[in-house]
C-alpha cells in the first residue's frame, strides 16, 4: 500500500474515532431531551463509525514516511470531504432532509465553520439534530487549529514552511517544547472558552441547552443558531454583548493564548496584527453606529450594541446576526462586507483573507508609493519590527488575486445554473470567507435552500477552499503535482 493511501486511511480513522464519540454524546443529549428513538439512531451510528475508525487506524499503523506538500494538502482535502459525508448521515437517517446534497451542504458548512444553511424552521428540529449541527462547527473549529500543529507534521511536512503567509499566515514560532503539549493546551483553551461562554449565557437567561449550542457555534465561529431569526430571538443586551466578547476572542491568534502571561501582555501592546484587528473593529463600530443614528434615527444604545455585534460577527466571520440588518443604509453594509473579506487574525478559527495579510498589503502599498516618490528609497517591509523575506511578501501580494479569481469564477459558474449575478456574488463571497451570510437574498434569516444540487456542490467546494486557504487548492490543481505519479 502506497504512503499516500496509508496516510489517508490512517487519518480518516482518527477522524472517525472523533466523530463516533461525538455521535454518542449527541445520543445522550437526545435521551435527556426525551427523544429516545433518535438517540438510539445516534448511538448505533456512533458505535459503527467509531469501530470503523479504530480498525482503519489499526490497519494502517504509523510509519515514518515523508509526503510532498501536494500529498499533504490532498489528504486534508479528502479528509474534509469524508468528514462532511459522515456528518451528513444524521440529517438523512433522522429525516431532516431527503436530499443527500442538502445534507452534505449542511454538514460541510458546519465542519468548515461557515454557518450557511439550507434548513428552514430550525426551531422545530429535534434537540439531537440541533446539538449535532453545533457539534460539527465545534469539531471543525478545533480541527482547523490543530491541522498545522499536529496533522501536517505527522504527514512528514515541514510545519514552519506550511505556516507562512502563503498558506496559513505569518511564520509561527514554536511556542511549546513538544507538539503534544501544544495540542493539549489548545484543546484546553478551546474547551475553556466554550464552557465560560456557556456559563455566562445561561446566567443571562438562556437555557443550558441553548447556551451550550450557541457557545459551540461562537467559539468555532460557525454561526449556527437554534432559531431562524438568530440571536435576534433573545431580548435584552446581555446575551448579544456576551456573544460579542467571545466572537472577538475567537478571532484572535491562538498563539497569544499559548504564551506565558508576561509575554501575552507584551504581545497585546505591541503586536501589529492585534492592533490592526482592534482598529478595524473599533472604526467599523463607530462608523456603523453613526450612520444608524443619522440615517435610521436609531437610539444610541441600540445602535452601538448592534454595530459592535455585527462588526465582531463579520470580522471574525462567525455570521451571527442580532437584527435584520438588510434595512440598514448601504454604507454600513459595505463596511460589513469589507470586514468579512478582511477576516480574523491568523492562527484563529475564523476565515477571510486574515488581518495579518491585510496589514502586510497596506505596508506594501505604502512601500511602493515611497519607492516612486524617492528614487533612492529602500526599506524592508516589516511586521512586529521584523523584516519579511521577499518570497513571503510576494506570496501575500498574490493572495488578493487568488481571492478575486476564486470569487469571479465561483460566481460565474453559479450564474450558469440560473442564479442572479448579485446572488451569485453574495453566495460565493459568504462561502469563500466562511461567514455563511451576506446581503440581498442571502442576508439575515435567509437560507441556501433555493440553490440546485450542482450549485450547492460548488458552494461546498468553495467553503473547503476558503477553509484550507486558496494556495492549497492551487497546488492541487497544478499539472506539476499530477505529473508526479498521481
Amino acid at each position: 500500500m502506497g504512503n499516500f493511501l496509508r496516510s489517508f486511511i490512517r487519518f480518516c480513522g482518527i477522524a472517525l474515532m472523533v466523530l463516533g464519540p461525538a455521535m454518542i454524546l449527541t445520543c445522550i443529549v437526545s435521551v435527556i431531551s426525551g427523544e429516545i428513538s433518535e438517540g438510539l439512531v445516534f448511538l448505533r451510528m456512533g458505535i459503527v463509525i467509531g469501530l470503523i475508525g479504530y480498525f482503519s487506524r489499526r490497519f494502517c499503523k504509523s510509519r515514518k514516511t515523508r509526503l510532498s506538500i501536494g500529498d499533504g494538502f490532498a489528504i486534508v482535502l479528502l479528509l474534509w470531504i469524508v468528514l462532511s459525508i459522515v456528518g451528513a448521515l444524521p440529517y438523512i437517517i433522522c429525516d431532516v432532509t431527503d436530499d443527500p446534497v442538502s445534507a452534505f451542504f449542511e454538514s460541510c458548512s458546519g465542519f468548515t465553520t461557515t454557518g450557511a444553511t439550507v434548513l428552514t424552521h430550525i426551531n422545530r428540529l429535534s434537540h439531537g439534530i440541533l446539538f449535532w449541527r453545533s457539534m460539527t462547527c465545534w469539531i471543525g473549529g478545533i480541527t482547523i487549529l490543530l491541522l498545522g500543529i499536529t496533522l501536517m507534521p505527522a504527514l512528514g511536512l515541514n510545519a514552519q514552511r506550511l505556516n507562512t503567509p502563503e498558506i496559513h499566515g505569518p511564520v509561527l514560532e514554536q511556542v511549546t517544547p513538544r507538539m503534544m503539549d501544544s495540542l493539549r493546551t489548545i484543546i484546553l483553551i478551546y474547551t475553556s472558552l466554550t464552557l465560560a461562554e456557556t456559563i455566562l449565557l445561561t446566567a443571562s437567561g438562556m437555557t443550558l441547552f441553548n447556551g451550550l449550542i450557541h457557545s459551540m457555534s461562537t467559539i468555532s465561529t460557525g454561526g449556527f443558531s437554534r432559531y431562524d431569526d438568530g440571536m435576534a430571538h433573545f431580548e435584552g443586551i446581555s446575551i448579544p454583548l456576551i456573544t460579542t466578547v467571545f466572537m472577538i476572542l475567537s478571532g484572535l491568534n491562538y498563539h497569544i493564548y499559548l504564551r506565558k502571561t508576561k509575554d501575552r501582555f507584551r504581545i497585546l501592546l505591541h503586536d501589529s496584527e492585534l492592533r490592526l484587528y482592534a482598529v478595524l473593529l473599533g472604526s467599523a463600530t463607530l462608523l456603523i453606529c453613526l450612520f444608524l443614528i443619522v440615517q435610521n434615527d436609531a437610539a444610541f444604545g441600540e445602535s452601538i450594541v448592534s454595530a459592535l455585534f455585527q462588526s465582531a460577527s463579520f470580522l471574525s466571520t462567525t455570521g451571527f446576526y442580532s437584527c435584520d440588518y438588510s434595512g440598514w443604509p448601504q454604507f454600513p453594509l459595505m463596511m460589513m462586507l469589507l470586514l468579512m473579506i478582511c477576516g480574523s487574525c491568523t492562527a484563529s478559527v475564523g476565515g477571510g483573507l486574515k488581518v495579518m495579510r491585510v496589514g502586510i498589503l497596506l505596508k506594501l502599498v505604502r512601500h511602493g508609493i515611497s519607492t516612486r516618490l524617492h528614487a533612492n528609497f529602500f526599506e524592508t517591509v516589516k511586521m512586529n519590527g521584523k523584516g519579511l523575506q521577499t518570497e513571503v511578501v510576494s506570496g501575500v501580494a498574490t493572495m488578493p488575486f487568488l481571492f478575486l479569481t476564486s470569487l469571479f469564477v465561483g460566481a460565474f459558474l453559479l450564474t450558469a445554473g440560473g442564479t442572479s449575478i448579485s446572488t451569485a456574488f453574495n453566495a460565493t463571497i459568504a462561502c469563500l470567507c466562511n461567514c455563511g451570510h451576506a446581503f440581498g437574498e442571502l442576508g439575515p434569516m435567509s437560507t441556501f435552500a433555493s440553490f440546485g444540487p450542482l450549485s450547492k456542490s460548488l458552494l461546498c467546494l468553495i467553503m473547503i477552499g476558503g477553509r484550507m486557504e486558496l494556495y492549497a487548492i492551487v497546488i492541487l490543481l497544478t499539472p506539476k503535482y499530477w505529473s508526479q505519479g498521481h
